[in-house]
């Protein structure tokens, strides 16, 4: 099936208005492109409705300007999404919405830097200038220093058959607020159309769970609450076809078992 580029789902997102037919009718039939365009959706939703209620001010259009520079985003998103819209008072009706580009067929998970760039928009204007007043000296000087993060756990992750040139390691990380992390450095790529997996796996394979897909060469995972690292001891790479099942594939590049360090 052909689906809506993630622009186009971007734009739709921004607009704040229903798709028309033709784009509400793919929506409908297509479970791929509308997780994307509801994840959008909430996304800038976040970004607008949370921009002054903690009293914060919102960014300049200057930054998102940057984000839209540095990730090379369509000339449709140009605006910011998060600057005052002007008020036409001589309007009298809504606006035609933004017509949708032709279906084309394109790789699975090319929204994430779109999604991306509406994330940082909305997180910046909830707490730019927070962070800003808190990371500096009441001199304007130097940032203050900020707490470092404990290793809990590391792993040597070994190579699977197949995949003799793969090496890796991972670090289990505790921050100040007691939130966990797994830090995963791979040295592996994966032929065109797959993706690499991290996941948490019981010493016995009884059980697993996805962290997420490392994305380069190194990646930072949050460890879900609840999940116990002496029953999950073990952290797998794996390549995975991006076909829609979001089960193990089989095929693991590495693992290792962590050990207190």
């Amino acid at each position: 099936m052909d689906h809506i580029e993630p622009d186009e789902l971007a734009v739709l997102a921004l607009d704040g208005r229903e798709p028309d037919d033709a784009a509400r009718a793919h929506l409908d039939a297509c479970a791929e492109c509308r997780t994307e365009y509801d994840a959008l959706v909430r996304t800038v939703a976040l970004g607008r409705g949370g921009a002054s209620d903690d009293g914060f001010d919102a960014p300049p259009s200057s930054v998102w300007a940057g984000i839209h520079a540095e990730l090379g985003l369509a000339p449709e998103l140009a605006t910011d999404p998060l600057a005052p819209q002007p008020l036409d008072e001589s309007a009298d009706l809504e606006p035609e919405p933004r017509p949708v580009a032709p279906l084309t067929a394109r790789p699975r998970r090319a929204w994430w830097p779109v999604a991306l760039a509406a994330a940082v928009g909305g997180i910046l204007a909830g707490v730019g200038i927070g962070i800003a007043l808190a990371g500096l000296g009441t001199d304007g000087g130097s940032p203050a220093p900020q707490p470092t993060s404990v290793v809990l756990a590391s792993a040597d992750l070994a190579a699977f058959p197949g995949w003799d040139d793969a090496t890796g390691h991972a670090t289990v990380e505790e921050d100040p607020g007691g939130g966990r992390s797994i830090v995963v450095d791979l040295d592996a790529a994966v032929p065109a159309g797959d993706v690499r997996e991290v996941w948490l796996i019981r010493s016995d394979a009884s059980g697993l769970v996805s962290l997420g897909l490392l994305e380069g060469s190194s990646g930072r995972f949050s460890v879900p609450d609840g999940i116990d690292l002496s029953e999950y001891p073990l952290v797998d790479v794996s390549a995975e076809p991006v076909d829609g099942d979001p089960a193990h594939s089989g095929d693991s590049i590495v693992r290792g078992e962590l050990t207190e360090t």
